[in-house]
């Protein structure tokens, strides 16, 4: 009887096994990877608080805060009045009407930016701003058309505008020297990408 011959399809058919356990290690470590991230997704948003948490919180600090600041020890309630009636007195003054344009040299292409701007201020600090406002106008609409040119598509797309809302209200803010503007509200908001 005659010794086989060996064949040269036993080291492919090893090359391949290497290279399908190869795979599969890959396969099984994104897998992993992939329930790691989801598991770190859902626990962040186990304890991340609602909304309606936030505010709660807004209030007992508002209250903490007003407590602290009474010397002759009187109740906690008529601060919280005074900050509820604080709210209802707010104001809206014009920032101006911007049209912003600025051109991607990675893409090629262009964006028109359109909105009128207002902020919020307390119905006892509007002269104090409108003083402030005339002063720094200048500098102010530069703050904002920066922060606006300085927006991804993708933060001009929110339907709230929340980061945009949160950047022109602490650069207008510092541009003040003083805490004035409590909120930002955009009208008329449009963008145009080309």
């Amino acid at each position: 009887m005659a010794a086989p011959i060996p064949t040269e399809e036993a080291p492919s058919t090893e090359a391949a096994k290497i290279k399908k356990s190869g795979i599969m290690t890959l396969v099984k470590a994104l897998a992993l990877l992939s329930v790691l991230v989801i598991l770190q997704v859902v626990g962040v948003s186990m304890l991340m608080p609602t909304s309606a948490e936030t505010s709660k919180i807004a209030e007992k600090l508002v209250t903490a805060e007003s407590t602290a600041d009474t010397d002759d020890g009187s109740s906690a309630a008529p601060a919280k009045e005074s900050a509820e009636i604080a709210i209802y007195n707010m104001r809206e003054v014009s920032l101006g009407t911007f049209h912003v344009v600025t051109y991607d040299a990675d893409t090629g292409s262009s964006l028109n930016v359109d909105f009128d701007l207002f902020g919020t201020v307390l119905a006892s600090e509007e002269g104090e701003f409108l003083q402030l406002y005339t002063e720094n106008e200048r500098r102010l609409r530069e703050q904002i058309l920066v922060t606006v040119r300085g927006a991804d598509i993708s933060d001009l797309s929110d339907p709230d505008l929340d980061l945009i809302k949160r950047k022109i209200l602490e650069k207008v803010n510092r541009t003040l020297g003083k805490a004035l503007v409590h909120e930002a509200i955009f009208s008329k908001f449009s963008f145009i990408e080309r």
